[in-house]
């Protein structure tokens, strides 16, 4: 997937309200963008780190420019929009990257509910019914690392997480194959983890749908400043007990 329009460096000053973020061009041309992730963005919008930004062709909008991307420790990058996950994740399928969602005829983005229960992708062989071999997917988005490569979900309390893992865990018992993917947008991560250390509550149930039987895989981005794309998988690590560093 290729960006929108080719990205001119900045400098982060601020975010605020949670989706305008101001930077500084070129030391002197200072602006207002968007920032496209509603998230904590914890680790990633320091003072003064470099970051990239693109332009819409759409002259309506308020804010035209468009944050996507931040350099952080070590000089890895990290792909801050949320908001095409869902797209990067079809294309990893559609092209065989994603070898564990491979073998189905049809892939829906948002399919109807399940007893009530939303999911992000559904893999199916049989647009017409739901019948027991459909696979519901969630997706999250990684952001947050440490310096020894590890990453970490959530970046923060995530009431949100909870409820899919819930869906999953239902989709499970219901005689569904159900699969937590994580979409790691972080160059500098090697493995990942649930960030115990910021959200028991979500390492709990984490564990509680891996014993139920939810498929949980990883899989990192490839970033450069002209596009970037589903590469390879990484390895995820839910130990019984996470004894987290405070290197964070």
């Amino acid at each position: 997937m290729e960006f929108v329009s080719p990205l001119t460096q900045a400098i982060l000053l601020k975010r605020y309200k949670r989706f305008l973020v101001e930077i500084v061009v070129n030391n002197q041309d200072h602006r207002v963008i968007y920032c496209p992730n509603m998230g904590a963005m914890t680790g990633c919008d320091i003072l003064g780190s470099r970051i990239w930004f693109s332009q819409s062709c759409n002259n309506r909008r308020k804010f035209p420019h468009t944050w996507e991307l931040v350099e952080v420790d070590a000089g890895h990058l990290v792909y801050v929009n949320t908001q095409n996950s869902t797209d990067l994740i079809k294309e990893g399928i559609e092209k065989g990257i994603i070898s564990q969602l491979q073998g189905y005829q049809h892939l829906s983005i948002s399919p109807p509910l399940l007893d009530n229960f939303a999911f992000d992708i559904s893999l199916s062989d049989n647009l017409k019914s739901l019948d027991k071999s459909v696979c519901f997917v969630h997706i999250n988005q990684v952001t947050l690392g440490d310096e020894i490569h590890r990453g970490f979900f959530p970046d923060a309390p995530t009431e949100k997480g909870a409820q899919q893992l819930k869906a999953l865990i239902h989709a499970k018992a219901a005689g569904y194959r159900a699969v937590l993917l994580y979409c790691v947008q972080h160059t500098g991560i090697n493995r990942l983890f649930p960030a115990d250390h910021i959200d028991s509550k979500y390492g709990s149930l984490l564990r509680q749908a891996m014993i139920a039987g939810v498929e949980i895989y990883a899989y990192r981005l490839d970033i450069t400043l002209s596009s970037i794309s589903i590469m390879s998988p990484v390895e995820v690590c839910i130990p019984a007990r996470m004894i987290c560093s405070s290197r964070l």
